[in-house]
Order: C-alpha cells, then structure tokens, then sequence
C-alpha cells in the first residue's frame, strides 16, 4: 500500500471517529463542518452537536487552550453550540456568552449578519466569549469582564474587522 493511500486511509478513519461532516466551498476559509453528537475534550469544553460550523472541533478545543494560554488562567471549559440565533430574537450577534449556564452560542444565521462569517470570524468570536467565560470562572468583578477589560484586548476583541 503506498504512502498517500494510507494517510488517505488514516484522515478517513480520523474523520468518521470524530463524528465530523465536511460541506466544501472552494474559499479558504469557507468549509463548513459539523459534529452530530455530543463532543467533550480534556479540557471540559463541551461542544453540543451543530451544524454550519467553519472549525473543526479540534480547532474550537484548541482556541479554548491557546485563549487560557493567553489569559494565563485555566478554568473548565464551557459548553459551546453554533445555532441559529434568529430563535431567540438576538438578532445580528456573533456570539453570547451566558455565565450561569456557562455556554456560549455561535450565530449560524449568515443572512442576519451583515458581513459573511468564515473561520476568522468563528475564530475570533470565540476567542471572545471565551475570555468572558475564563474571567466569570475565576472569579474575576463584574466589571473586570466588561470589554474595556485588558484580557478582553489582549485575547479577545472580538470579531475584529466589525467591532
């Protein structure tokens, strides 16, 4: 068996193990994935069966990581879901943060945001909700988790081209 067939062989496996799906755009950027059950990574995050998501969930547990890293704080992780927001009348967000449940949701409703969302800005929406998540979890005053905080600039603006 020859080299490309096995590591074609060894990706397939990875992907079916994972419970991950592929929807293909030829933009960097633009792939679409989706996870169809209940994924949990070492950390605690927790990343609720979704779909329209532009990161795999190893990139989504390592944002979570790189984001601690940053902050020089761990704290469990959260619970993540990329879903419609037009549900629940939050309108054009990227994303929300709820500290008592300690979950944040990715808007998927493309149509309701005015710029087209990608990686980048998956990336960076998370990176944002997690740094309130890593604060609240620490303990940190109301008002050190508002987004003058210098964690919030340092590791997470936000999605940053739009705010």
């Amino acid at each position: 068996m020859s080299y490309l067939s096995k590591n074609i062989i060894a990706i397939s496996l990875s992907v079916i193990l994972t419970g991950c799906t592929v929807e293909n755009d030829a933009a960097a950027g633009h792939t679409k994935y989706s996870a169809d059950q209940e994924l949990i990574d070492p950390h605690g995050l927790t990343l609720k069966p979704s779909e329209n998501m532009y990161l795999t969930p190893e990139d989504v547990s390592k944002i979570y990581l790189d984001t601690m890293s940053c902050m020089g704080m761990t704290a469990a992780g959260p619970t993540v879901e990329f879903k419609s927001f037009s549900f629940a009348g939050l309108g054009s967000a990227w994303a929300f943060y709820h500290p008592v449940a300690s979950t944040i949701w990715i808007n998927i409703d493309e149509d309701d945001i005015a710029l087209k969302r990608d990686s980048r800005t998956d990336n960076e929406a998370l990176r944002h909700e997690f740094v309130h998540h890593i604060l609240h979890k620490n303990g940190l005053s109301e008002e050190s988790r508002e987004h003058s905080s210098a964690l919030l600039k340092k590791c997470g603006v936000g999605v940053n081209t739009y705010n």
